[in-house]
């Protein structure tokens, strides 16, 4: 019975509680921390957290083979370098049709 209830809260109430805190402190940051960068960069690794917690226990990623999951991460990695390239190339081309 002691192996069944382990296996309960590593499977779900393990998950469930690292996302409530990482909610959590989303909330703490978002009422509390000025607007700026760092507001910005703490959002998206706490959201990039969520995003690994809940493709890893509720998508079953981390009982797959590591194969499997460098196919899935690998395009998201390329695709989170394509929109800071295409960030950048904005930004410039705002600056440059605003300064001219």
């Amino acid at each position: 019975m002691a192996a069944a209830e382990h296996s309960l809260w590593y499977k779900v109430w393990r998950p469930f509680l690292i996302l409530f805190i990482i909610t959590v402190a989303e909330f703490i940051v978002a009422f509390t921390v000025p607007k700026g960068t760092i507001k910005t960069i703490m959002f998206i690794v706490m959201t990039l957290a969520k995003a690994f917690y809940i493709t890893a226990y509720f998508m079953h990623m981390k009982f797959e083979k590591v194969s499997l999951a460098y196919i899935i991460i690998s395009p998201m990695i390329l695709l989170m370098a394509l929109l800071a390239a295409l960030w950048y190339e904005g930004v410039k081309l705002f600056q440059l049709l605003m300064s001219g």
